[in-house]
Protein backbone atom coordinates (compact mmCIF):
# COMPACT_ATOMS: atom_id res chain seq x y z
CA UNK A 1 0.00 0.00 0.00
CA UNK A 2 0.89 3.67 -0.23
CA UNK A 3 2.10 5.24 3.01
CA UNK A 4 0.69 8.70 3.73
CA UNK A 5 3.22 11.42 4.47
CA UNK A 6 2.15 13.58 7.41
CA UNK A 7 2.08 17.34 6.94
CA UNK A 8 1.28 20.47 8.94
CA UNK A 9 -1.47 21.95 6.77
CA UNK A 10 -4.39 23.67 8.45
CA UNK A 11 -6.95 26.31 7.52
CA UNK A 12 -7.33 29.44 9.60
CA UNK A 13 -8.81 32.89 9.17
CA UNK A 14 -8.29 36.13 11.05
CA UNK A 15 -9.24 39.75 10.44
CA UNK A 16 -7.56 42.80 11.94
CA UNK A 17 -8.87 46.35 11.79
CA UNK A 18 -6.64 49.17 12.96
CA UNK A 19 -6.72 52.93 13.25
CA UNK A 20 -3.89 55.24 14.16
CA UNK A 21 -3.06 58.92 14.48
CA UNK A 22 0.21 60.81 14.89
CA UNK A 23 1.05 64.39 15.75
CA UNK A 24 4.59 65.69 15.21
CA UNK A 25 5.48 69.29 15.95
CA UNK A 26 7.81 71.88 17.42
CA UNK A 27 6.88 74.11 20.32
CA UNK A 28 8.56 77.20 21.76
CA UNK A 29 12.36 77.28 22.09
CA UNK A 30 12.78 74.47 19.53
CA UNK A 31 11.22 71.77 21.71
CA UNK A 32 10.07 68.97 19.39
CA UNK A 33 7.45 66.38 20.30
CA UNK A 34 5.70 63.28 18.97
CA UNK A 35 2.28 61.98 20.03
CA UNK A 36 0.95 58.80 18.44
CA UNK A 37 -1.78 56.28 19.18
CA UNK A 38 -3.14 53.11 17.56
CA UNK A 39 -6.11 50.80 18.13
CA UNK A 40 -6.04 47.18 16.88
CA UNK A 41 -9.21 45.10 16.72
CA UNK A 42 -8.23 41.45 16.14
CA UNK A 43 -10.97 38.89 15.47
CA UNK A 44 -9.17 36.30 17.63
CA UNK A 45 -8.49 38.64 20.56
CA UNK A 46 -9.83 41.74 22.25
CA UNK A 47 -9.03 45.25 21.06
CA UNK A 48 -5.67 46.67 22.11
CA UNK A 49 -4.54 50.29 22.31
CA UNK A 50 -0.89 51.27 21.99
CA UNK A 51 0.78 54.68 22.06
CA UNK A 52 4.06 56.54 21.76
CA UNK A 53 5.05 59.91 23.24
CA UNK A 54 8.44 61.52 22.86
CA UNK A 55 10.20 64.84 23.15
CA UNK A 56 13.56 66.45 22.43
CA UNK A 57 14.58 69.52 24.40
CA UNK A 58 17.57 71.78 23.63
CA UNK A 59 19.88 72.30 26.59
CA UNK A 60 22.28 74.50 24.62
CA UNK A 61 23.06 75.29 20.99
CA UNK A 62 24.81 71.91 20.60
CA UNK A 63 23.20 69.69 23.27
CA UNK A 64 19.74 68.14 23.38
CA UNK A 65 17.99 65.90 25.90
CA UNK A 66 15.46 63.38 24.63
CA UNK A 67 12.97 60.98 26.16
CA UNK A 68 10.21 58.68 24.96
CA UNK A 69 7.60 56.24 26.28
CA UNK A 70 5.83 53.65 24.13
CA UNK A 71 3.80 50.45 24.24
CA UNK A 72 3.47 47.56 21.78
CA UNK A 73 1.20 44.57 21.11
CA UNK A 74 1.77 41.33 19.16
CA UNK A 75 -0.86 38.65 18.54
CA UNK A 76 0.23 34.97 18.54
CA UNK A 77 0.95 33.43 15.14
CA UNK A 78 -1.32 30.75 13.65
CA UNK A 79 1.44 28.14 14.02
CA UNK A 80 1.69 28.92 17.75
CA UNK A 81 -2.02 28.55 18.38
CA UNK A 82 -2.72 25.45 16.27
CA UNK A 83 -1.02 22.02 16.19
CA UNK A 84 1.57 21.36 13.49
CA UNK A 85 3.67 18.38 12.51
CA UNK A 86 6.23 19.20 15.21
CA UNK A 87 4.28 21.18 17.83
CA UNK A 88 1.17 20.82 19.91
CA UNK A 89 -1.44 23.54 19.68
CA UNK A 90 -1.62 26.26 22.33
CA UNK A 91 -5.09 27.81 21.87
CA UNK A 92 -4.97 29.55 25.24
CA UNK A 93 -2.09 31.88 24.34
CA UNK A 94 -2.47 35.57 25.10
CA UNK A 95 -1.00 38.36 22.94
CA UNK A 96 2.42 39.69 23.88
CA UNK A 97 2.51 43.22 25.28
CA UNK A 98 5.45 45.53 25.90
CA UNK A 99 6.20 48.88 27.48
CA UNK A 100 9.43 50.77 26.84
CA UNK A 101 10.94 54.06 27.91
CA UNK A 102 14.28 55.67 27.25
CA UNK A 103 16.13 58.88 28.07
CA UNK A 104 19.34 60.23 26.67
CA UNK A 105 21.56 63.14 25.71
CA UNK A 106 22.79 64.08 22.24
CA UNK A 107 25.85 66.26 21.62
CA UNK A 108 26.68 67.88 18.28
CA UNK A 109 30.30 68.85 17.62
CA UNK A 110 31.53 71.63 15.32
CA UNK A 111 28.24 72.52 13.63
CA UNK A 112 27.22 69.01 12.69
CA UNK A 113 30.65 67.61 11.85
CA UNK A 114 30.07 64.89 14.45
CA UNK A 115 27.26 63.75 16.70
CA UNK A 116 27.50 61.62 19.85
CA UNK A 117 24.57 60.32 21.91
CA UNK A 118 24.14 58.17 25.00
CA UNK A 119 20.80 56.81 26.17
CA UNK A 120 19.39 54.48 28.81
CA UNK A 121 16.45 52.22 27.97
CA UNK A 122 14.10 50.06 29.99
CA UNK A 123 11.79 47.52 28.34
CA UNK A 124 9.14 45.37 30.02
CA UNK A 125 7.48 42.45 28.24
CA UNK A 126 4.20 40.96 29.45
CA UNK A 127 2.90 37.52 28.43
CA UNK A 128 6.03 36.95 26.35
CA UNK A 129 5.54 33.82 24.21
CA UNK A 130 8.20 31.14 24.71
CA UNK A 131 8.68 27.74 23.09
CA UNK A 132 8.55 24.71 25.40
CA UNK A 133 10.21 21.43 24.50
CA UNK A 134 7.95 18.37 24.48
CA UNK A 135 8.60 15.08 26.22
CA UNK A 136 8.18 11.44 25.21
CA UNK A 137 6.71 9.69 23.40
CA UNK A 138 6.07 12.24 20.59
CA UNK A 139 8.42 15.02 21.82
CA UNK A 140 6.07 17.65 20.45
CA UNK A 141 6.78 21.04 21.91
CA UNK A 142 4.39 23.94 22.33
CA UNK A 143 4.17 27.55 23.41
CA UNK A 144 3.30 29.29 26.66
CA UNK A 145 3.16 32.82 28.07
CA UNK A 146 5.71 33.99 30.59
CA UNK A 147 4.27 36.41 33.10
CA UNK A 148 6.90 39.13 32.62
CA UNK A 149 10.38 39.73 31.21
CA UNK A 150 12.54 42.84 31.05
CA UNK A 151 15.55 44.25 29.28
CA UNK A 152 17.39 47.36 30.37
CA UNK A 153 20.72 48.84 29.46
CA UNK A 154 22.38 51.64 27.55
CA UNK A 155 23.20 52.51 23.98
CA UNK A 156 25.91 54.73 22.54
CA UNK A 157 25.94 56.15 19.01
CA UNK A 158 28.40 58.26 17.05
CA UNK A 159 28.18 59.79 13.57
CA UNK A 160 31.01 61.49 11.72
CA UNK A 161 30.29 63.57 8.61
CA UNK A 162 33.34 65.65 7.63
CA UNK A 163 33.38 67.65 4.40
CA UNK A 164 33.99 65.38 1.43
CA UNK A 165 32.76 62.00 0.32
CA UNK A 166 33.54 59.93 3.46
CA UNK A 167 31.21 59.51 6.45
CA UNK A 168 31.08 56.97 9.27
CA UNK A 169 28.84 55.82 12.10
CA UNK A 170 29.00 53.37 14.98
CA UNK A 171 26.75 52.11 17.75
CA UNK A 172 27.09 49.85 20.78
CA UNK A 173 24.36 48.35 22.96
CA UNK A 174 24.66 46.71 26.38
CA UNK A 175 21.45 45.03 27.51
CA UNK A 176 20.31 42.67 30.27
CA UNK A 177 17.33 40.67 28.95
CA UNK A 178 16.02 38.68 31.90
CA UNK A 179 12.96 36.79 33.11
CA UNK A 180 11.26 39.00 35.70
CA UNK A 181 8.36 36.80 36.80
CA UNK A 182 6.66 33.56 35.72
CA UNK A 183 2.96 32.79 35.81
CA UNK A 184 1.53 29.98 37.89
CA UNK A 185 0.57 28.04 34.76
CA UNK A 186 3.96 28.31 33.05
CA UNK A 187 5.49 24.84 32.59
CA UNK A 188 8.84 25.79 31.08
CA UNK A 189 12.30 25.74 32.62
CA UNK A 190 12.93 29.50 32.76
CA UNK A 191 13.06 31.02 36.24
CA UNK A 192 13.11 34.65 37.44
CA UNK A 193 16.53 36.21 36.89
CA UNK A 194 17.52 33.86 34.06
CA UNK A 195 18.66 35.34 30.74
CA UNK A 196 16.25 35.21 27.81
CA UNK A 197 17.39 32.93 25.00
CA UNK A 198 18.95 34.27 21.77
CA UNK A 199 19.30 37.81 23.10
CA UNK A 200 22.90 39.04 23.38
CA UNK A 201 24.23 41.20 26.17
CA UNK A 202 26.56 43.06 23.81
CA UNK A 203 25.94 44.07 20.21
CA UNK A 204 27.09 46.82 17.89
CA UNK A 205 27.61 48.06 14.36
CA UNK A 206 30.18 50.19 12.56
CA UNK A 207 29.92 51.46 9.01
CA UNK A 208 31.79 53.65 6.56
CA UNK A 209 30.16 55.24 3.53
CA UNK A 210 31.64 56.78 0.39
CA UNK A 211 29.44 59.09 -1.68
CA UNK A 212 31.21 60.06 -4.90
CA UNK A 213 29.33 62.14 -7.44
CA UNK A 214 27.75 59.24 -9.33
CA UNK A 215 27.00 56.71 -6.60
CA UNK A 216 27.55 55.47 -3.08
CA UNK A 217 29.40 52.59 -1.41
CA UNK A 218 29.08 51.29 2.14
CA UNK A 219 30.98 48.84 4.33
CA UNK A 220 29.19 47.64 7.47
CA UNK A 221 30.38 45.40 10.29
CA UNK A 222 27.78 43.94 12.68
CA UNK A 223 28.79 42.34 15.98
CA UNK A 224 26.55 40.04 18.05
CA UNK A 225 27.90 38.82 21.37
CA UNK A 226 27.41 35.51 23.15
CA UNK A 227 23.82 34.60 23.96
CA UNK A 228 22.08 31.58 25.49
CA UNK A 229 20.00 29.11 23.53
CA UNK A 230 18.32 25.78 24.26
CA UNK A 231 19.29 22.50 22.59
CA UNK A 232 15.89 21.05 21.73
CA UNK A 233 17.56 18.03 20.11
CA UNK A 234 18.03 16.61 23.61
CA UNK A 235 15.58 15.80 26.36
CA UNK A 236 15.62 17.30 28.86
CA UNK A 237 16.86 20.25 26.78
CA UNK A 238 20.04 21.84 28.19
CA UNK A 239 20.94 25.53 27.90
CA UNK A 240 23.98 26.22 25.71
CA UNK A 241 25.89 29.34 24.71
CA UNK A 242 26.00 30.48 21.10
CA UNK A 243 29.40 32.05 20.27
CA UNK A 244 29.79 35.68 19.28
CA UNK A 245 30.21 36.57 15.62
CA UNK A 246 30.94 39.53 13.36
CA UNK A 247 29.37 39.86 9.92
CA UNK A 248 30.65 42.11 7.12
CA UNK A 249 28.26 43.49 4.49
CA UNK A 250 29.16 45.55 1.42
CA UNK A 251 26.73 47.55 -0.69
CA UNK A 252 26.93 50.02 -3.54
CA UNK A 253 24.98 52.05 -6.08
CA UNK A 254 26.22 53.53 -9.38
CA UNK A 255 24.22 56.00 -11.47
CA UNK A 256 24.40 55.04 -15.14
CA UNK A 257 21.85 57.51 -16.53
CA UNK A 258 20.32 60.81 -15.45
CA UNK A 259 17.82 63.03 -17.23
CA UNK A 260 17.25 66.74 -16.90
CA UNK A 261 13.83 66.19 -15.27
CA UNK A 262 15.39 64.33 -12.35
CA UNK A 263 14.80 60.80 -13.61
CA UNK A 264 17.69 58.36 -13.12
CA UNK A 265 18.69 54.74 -13.56
CA UNK A 266 21.16 53.09 -11.20
CA UNK A 267 22.79 49.71 -10.78
CA UNK A 268 22.72 48.34 -7.23
CA UNK A 269 24.69 45.61 -5.56
CA UNK A 270 24.94 44.08 -2.10
CA UNK A 271 27.13 41.35 -0.66
CA UNK A 272 25.84 39.99 2.64
CA UNK A 273 28.27 38.07 4.85
CA UNK A 274 31.06 39.05 2.48
CA UNK A 275 33.71 37.00 4.34
CA UNK A 276 31.48 33.90 4.23
CA UNK A 277 31.51 33.62 8.01
CA UNK A 278 29.91 30.52 9.54
CA UNK A 279 27.60 31.29 12.46
CA UNK A 280 24.20 30.41 13.91
CA UNK A 281 21.49 32.81 15.01
CA UNK A 282 19.48 29.78 16.23
CA UNK A 283 21.15 26.60 17.45
CA UNK A 284 21.50 23.94 14.71
CA UNK A 285 20.33 26.39 12.00
CA UNK A 286 23.39 27.75 10.15
CA UNK A 287 23.00 31.27 8.81
CA UNK A 288 23.31 31.83 5.04
CA UNK A 289 26.84 32.10 3.69
CA UNK A 290 28.02 34.77 1.30
CA UNK A 291 25.01 36.16 -0.57
CA UNK A 292 25.36 38.38 -3.66
CA UNK A 293 22.43 40.47 -4.89
CA UNK A 294 22.51 42.62 -8.03
CA UNK A 295 19.72 44.83 -9.29
CA UNK A 296 18.67 48.10 -10.87
CA UNK A 297 16.75 51.10 -9.57
CA UNK A 298 14.76 53.65 -11.56
CA UNK A 299 13.62 56.94 -10.06
CA UNK A 300 11.35 59.37 -11.83
CA UNK A 301 8.04 59.56 -13.67
CA UNK A 302 6.75 57.08 -16.23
Amino acid sequence: GVQAIPDSRFAAYRTNHAGYAELVGTALNHVSYTLAGRIDDNSDFDSHTTYRVGTSVPLSSSTRARASLSTAYNAPAFSQLRPTLYTAGSPGLSPERARSWEAGVEQTVRSGLARVSVSYFNQSFFDLIQYLAGGPPEFKGGYANLAEAESNGYEMEADLAPPGIVSASASFTHARPRVARVSSGYAGSLVPGEALIRRPTHSGTASMKLTPRRGSFALTASYVGERPDVDFNQFPSPTVTLPAYTRIDVSGLIDIWKAGNGSSLSLTGRVENALDREYETVLHYPAPGRTILVGARYSGSL
